[in-house]
């Protein structure tokens, strides 16, 4: 499925605020359409690999990655810096792990991207296992960061109580009840490739200065499979503009050669199912 930029601005945009459609489309199409902004719906920054859980298929693999470690603020700052200057708006960045409630920085991190005025919404995605501290709860609610919990039938309870919490401090959340995961399969050679076919690939990630087609990509790369499909941030403003179209077409995507993906050829499983 190749990215309609446009749509999909929109869709996140909806998500934002209950407008009438004319007065979220009308303004979204003057910026893209006539005054040729350069706009992006969606960016998951991938910023801890540490988890308190070790999910058998784990859609980021990361029971399989040896050295985990933190994203520290200063890269954090630098690399949302470095973006937002050569892009004029981005509908949605989400926080992303591993475990993002595990993250020593997690609030200075929430606070820098609330004060960023191209930056429309914030999700912050965590595995609904770990309570947060008080002073997470106090920056969250005050921000206008959204919490998606996830709700895995073996930790419901603590769900729940981290749930009760955000109704407490009056942090905005979503919670996944009844998720249903898919069996992305071992890392090697499919026939064909899945991106055509695959839901997640609207999911682009940003590691460690480069963006990835989705956070699977990205720590493909971190486990040594180096298909180099990461495009570099660093990279001037018309390059990296040009880059991310076409990671969008389907182009910088090989590692979707070696994943099934969010596709029928993925075999449904239950989600959050812990390996022995």
């Amino acid at each position: 499925m190749n990215l309609d930029i446009y749509k999909e601005c929109l869709h996140y945009q909806y998500k934002i605020k209950k407008k009438s459609a004319f007065f979220q489309e009308f303004p979204i199409f003057i910026r893209q359409k006539l005054l040729g902004k350069f706009e992006i719906p969606y960016i998951e920054f991938f910023i801890t690999t540490e988890c308190n859980l070790k999910c058998e298929h784990c859609s980021n693999l990361i029971p399989f990655i040896e050295k985990k470690e933190h994203i520290a603020f200063s890269e954090f700052k630098l690399d949302l810096d470095v973006l937002l200057s050569k892009i004029d708006r981005l509908y949605r960045l989400k926080l992303h792990g591993g475990e993002v409630f595990l993250h020593p920085e997690l609030c200075e991190m929430v606070n820098y991207a609330d004060s960023l005025k191209k930056i429309k919404s914030i999700r912050v995605a965590t595995n609904g296992t770990v309570i947060p501290s008080e002073k997470v709860l106090k920056v969250l609610a005050a921000s206008k960061a959204v919490v998606q919990i996830s709700d895995y039938p073996a930790f419901s309870g603590k769900a729940e109580k981290i749930a009760e919490l955000f109704r407490m401090y009056g942090v905005k959340y979503v919670k996944l009840t009844g998720q249903k995961w898919r069996d992305m399969g071992e890392i090697k050679k499919r026939e064909t490739n899945r991106f055509k076919s695959c839901s997640i690939t609207r999911c682009t990630s940003l590691y460690r200065g480069k963006i990835y087609v989705c956070s699977r990509a990205a720590m493909m790369e971190e486990l040594g499979c180096h298909f180099y499909d990461g495009i570099d941030i660093a990279s001037d403003k018309r390059t990296l503009r040009r880059d991310i179209l076409r990671i969008y077409n389907g182009e910088h995507c090989k590692a979707c050669f070696y994943c099934d993906g969010d596709t029928d050829f993925a075999e449904e499983i239950p989600a959050g199912k812990q390996l022995l």
